[in-house]
């Protein structure tokens, strides 16, 4: 049997699904839409780099991007992960800066960009856009901000449960079942974004294991016990 491919939506179906971007008029909407451009990326390149000047609002229309920094040892902290539909904000400035982090492909695939220029000259005949791009920022400053206390408050496996559990929670608004989760990010990625080593991982993941909050095998997390892991990711601080 042949496999049709999905072919990427339009961008103006794809931003009026974007989180907060979506709550601006239709005309305004169809404006950046019109207006954007694509940019095709390849597995394990950047979209963006570290340092380079900051060019606009990018939107992921297909493959996956994880915004990420990395320190003089060779360590990388990601900040989070862009999927389809997923705004990737960091590049929306208008005082000439830089981008303060860098885009990698996870896989092969295409953004739609909107550059500053256009944004600021659309947005002097239409505010409300401005006003969306300033409420997109703050939304990825406060999530910022909780990975800096979670780094910073919370222990290997309780920043693991709780990363488990989100995972979880978003399989269920899907749909999907929230018990079986697989494991189609590596352990170094997920070292990544917890801020740790890919070591650090797995021996969060036996004690979870060892906690009877989670059945572990190489393809498959089962969440057998979903209470005990919230109460490891939300209830142990470091101190506590």
């Amino acid at each position: 049997m042949t496999t049709m491919a999905i072919a990427p939506r339009s961008a103006d179906e794809l931003f009026r699904d974007v989180p907060i971007l979506g709550q601006l008029p239709a005309p305004d909407l169809h404006l950046l839409a019109e207006a954007a451009e694509v940019r095709k990326v390849a597995r394990a390149a950047p979209l963006f780099s570290e340092g380079q000047a900051a060019e606009g609002l990018f939107v992921v229309r297909t493959g996956e991007v994880k915004l990420t920094k990395s320190g003089r040892d060779g360590r990388e902290q990601i900040i989070y992960l862009a999927r389809p539909g997923r705004p990737i904000i960091e590049g929306v400035r208008f005082d000439g800066g830089v981008y303060p982090a860098s885009a990698i492909a996870m896989r092969a695939g295409s953004a739609l960009l909107v550059s500053n220029e256009t944004i600021a000259a659309l947005g002097e005949k239409r505010p409300a856009i401005l006003r969306v791009m300033l409420d997109l920022r703050a939304h990825r400053a406060d999530k910022t901000l909780r990975l800096v206390s979670d780094l910073s408050l919370r222990t290997v496996p309780a920043r693991l449960a709780s990363f488990l559990c989100t995972l979880a929670a978003a399989r269920e608004l899907r749909g999907e079942d929230s018990r079986h989760l697989v494991r189609d990010l590596t352990t170094e990625t997920v070292a990544g974004r917890l801020g740790t080593v890919r070591e650090e991982i797995s021996r969060g993941l036996a004690l979870l294991e060892r906690e009877g909050a989670l059945k572990v095998t190489p393809d498959l997390i089962e969440v057998l016990d979903i209470s005990k892991l919230e109460s490891i990711a939300y209830g142990r601080k470091k101190g506590s």
